[in-house]
């Protein structure tokens, strides 16, 4: 087991820092790239390497040695690092699904700006930052008299402090059930409203708007597969939670079992922090794009010159294709029913046209 858990341990630490690494890279090095829908992935890459660096080795070595032996520093520091970094995650998550939200419902009227979206990073992490507070107050390295050679990291919270209300209300309540929630209704109501798009089918652009549709839906399946993915990593554990501190004394084959799959389930929670690239680069063409430029480019910070000339030709080729339905029809009231057409599907359009995702 010791063998499977550092095998599985190195897998998540190296495939999540160099991904993760790279979706920072490429919004960094792109201009095309930097759209407040990936300033809130690169958010969220930021959290999960904050997991990957300081949670991931912590909790391996918390597994294959049952005496706590990291010292009090880090039994502070680690439960610390990783609730604050799930909550920038999930914040981060409810941010994106919000921002896409206004884009497809409201094009013209509520968006969230550059500007906007870095005052929005900063209060997220004010809050993932003070929220999380009491896990590094409250965890202490303690011995039992049962087992006096064997330190271990517990929370120990004062009397006059509940630390299972604690629990419900800052972790499971606000940062999984109803976050998870607020998501899930954003998402239903962005996919009725592509759903209810209608594509003229008598138009010379009507090819290319189903290629720009088909294009939309893939963004969306891929920003709802982050999420999904999030919350089945993080329910076993969170789980587990809630039955050791709500569900009375365990039974001695919950014990049993419960030391058996807690590390998984750690695991599990800690594997969603590699995901998220994989995810990017399987559904999205400009990630991919940019991965591959930065492995060709073989520098450290200059601007992906390939990436943004390539991006700049498609834009350029769609705007063309785009142009060319105005251009050759003369007709006054053909072209203002176009207008008319064009801006009632604005609201869907803005998704690919209007952000680097």
């Amino acid at each position: 087991m010791t063998v499977l858990y550092c095998v599985a341990y190195v897998v998540v630490f190296i495939v999540g820092l160099i991904g993760n690494c790279f979706v920072i890279a490429v919004v960094y090095r792109s201009p095309r790239m930097r759209t407040v829908t990936n300033f809130f992935i690169v958010n969220l890459a930021v959290a999960d390497i904050l997991v990957i660096v300081f949670c991931l080795p912590a909790t391996l070595m918390s597994n294959i040695f049952v005496p706590w032996i990291l010292g009090w520093w880090m039994c502070k520091t680690v439960p610390y690092v990783q609730g604050v970094s799930v909550a920038a995650s999930v914040y981060s998550l409810i941010a994106v699904s919000l921002d896409r939200f206004l884009a497809i419902w409201y094009p013209l009227k509520c968006q969230i700006t550059t500007r906007r979206a870095r005052i929005i990073i900063i209060i997220i992490w004010v809050i993932a930052v003070t929220a999380t507070l009491p896990w590094a107050l409250f965890f202490e390295v303690i011995v039992y008299k049962e087992a006096p050679d064997i330190p271990m990291c517990v929370e120990v919270w004062p009397d006059y402090l509940n630390g299972n209300l604690y629990f419900l209300i800052a972790n499971l309540l606000f940062c999984y059930i109803l976050p998870m929630i607020l998501i899930s209704l954003c998402y239903i109501l962005i996919w009725i409203k592509v759903c209810k798009r209608h594509i003229p089918s008598d138009t010379k652009d009507a090819q290319m708007e189903r290629m720009q549709q088909k294009s939309k839906v893939k963004v969306v399946k891929m920003l709802v597969a982050v999420v999904i993915l999030f919350v089945l990593s993080w329910l076993p554990l969170y789980a587990i939670f809630t039955r050791i501190k709500f569900g009375g004394d365990l039974e001695i084959w919950e014990t049993k079992l419960f030391i058996m799959i807690t590390p998984i389930a750690q695991w599990l929670g800690s594997s969603n922090s590699c995901i998220n690239p994989i995810l990017y680069a399987f559904f999205n063409n400009k990630y991919r794009r940019g991965f591959a430029a930065i492995l060709k480019s073989r520098r450290c910070c200059s601007t992906l010159r390939y990436y943004d000339t390539v991006a700049l030709a498609n834009s350029s080729s769609a705007s063309m294709r785009k142009s060319s339905y105005y251009v050759t029809n003369s007709n006054a009231s053909t072209r203002r029913q176009a207008r008319r057409q064009i801006s009632q599907d604005s609201s869907v359009s803005y998704i690919s046209n209007n952000t680097g995702v």
